[in-house]
């Protein structure tokens, strides 16, 4: 009887000692996980979505590659060239409190203005470098802006366009406020810069608002970052759902709550969509989305032999007229 007791007794003591382990190893794969998980957020919020000075693009590089080598020795006279003239610095204040900071280059007195918008952790001097010499030819003032979280301005995320957008709105209230009510504007913008104008269209804007005009830029936040994760050959259905919830987490944004082409489908005034045929970054296919879903008129340039962001440099004359065309009709009184 004591030997069928004691080992009863050795019986439930391994049972326990196996509970116990077993019990030890999933909280520690359940630790292990989480672990994972929680790098892997902040992995996929640092890449797109973090603040870091040192993933700024300078303003005088250029990106490599033999689409743009033609082009860099001009891209950089001019861009030196922007450094050297005079500009008022205005900083206003974000919906969110962020001290967001702006470079004015004034035209004649009572000209139109063009409030530009730069791209995705890139400079206003660089980005607009070819657009400023527009501007000073055809007499207009220009505000090109550092984007939260870059340049000057304050921010902690990037958040690809959402919450520019809004910026986008309290810079032209500005703009009306300063210069004053009869103050003429056209919104543009190059790749990020350009989805945050485009999608700034659904927005109450106001009638000072005449004109968009939007190079290379994206159709959704969810597109270019799926396109982005699929460029770099990452496994799509891991990463973005990564992506997107250190966006929602870390971020404070939904990257598939707002739409360039679903804005657009609000436009009210006419729209210049400009795109490089070889842009590898933003796809070709974006800008006919664009297009095809804007209410207002719109004008869509693709630029042969143009990669991302020099269409200006590709086809200077065509890109020229195609902003002629825009800014006649969005200026005319008529």
């Amino acid at each position: 009887m004591q030997n069928i007791r004691t080992r009863n007794l050795y019986i439930l003591k391994e049972k326990l000692v196996s509970n116990m382990k077993r019990h030890t190893l999933c909280a520690a794969a359940v630790t292990a996980a989480a672990a994972a998980i929680g790098g892997g957020l902040f992995y996929a919020y640092n890449n797109a979505f973090q603040h870091d000075p040192k993933r700024q693009a300078g303003i005088r590089e250029i990106p490599d590659g033999e689409l743009y080598a033609p082009h860099k020795e001009l891209m950089l006279k001019n861009i030196d060239a922007l450094l050297k003239e005079p500009y008022e610095r205005i900083t206003i204040r974000s919906h969110d409190g962020l001290k967001l900071v702006g470079k004015y280059y004034a035209g004649p007195e009572g000209a139109p203005l063009i409030l530009f918008f730069h791209g995705y952790r890139s400079t206003a001097e660089r980005d607009a470098s070819g657009g400023f010499w527009y501007c000073r030819e055809r007499g207009y003032s220009l505000l090109m802006v550092d984007q939260r979280a870059l340049g000057e301005s304050e921010g902690r995320s990037i958040t690809f366009g959402i919450k520019e957008r809004q910026d986008c709105l309290t810079w032209v209230n500005e703009v009306i406020r300063r210069f004053g009510p009869d103050i003429k504007i056209l919104l543009a913008g190059i790749s990020m810069g350009a989805a945050t104008v485009l999608m700034a269209a659904e927005l109450p804007l106001p009638e000072n608002v005449r004109g968009i005009w939007a190079d290379c830029g994206f159709d959704t936040p969810e597109g270019i970052l799926r396109e982005t994760i699929r460029q770099r050959r990452m496994p799509e259905k891991i990463v973005y759902p990564l992506v997107h919830c250190s966006g929602r987490l870390l971020a404070g944004i939904k990257v598939d709550s707002v739409s360039a082409v679903e804005s657009l489908r609000h436009a009210k005034v006419p729209v210049l969509l400009i795109h490089g045929e070889e842009d590898e970054i933003v796809p070709l296919s974006h800008a006919y989305a664009l297009r095809d879903a804007c209410a207002s008129p719109v004008t869509l340039l693709t630029v042969p032999h143009a990669a991302h962001g020099i269409s200006y440099y590709v086809d200077t004359d065509a890109y020229w007229a195609a902003l002629d065309e825009l800014c006649s009709r969005a200026f005319s009184d008529h």
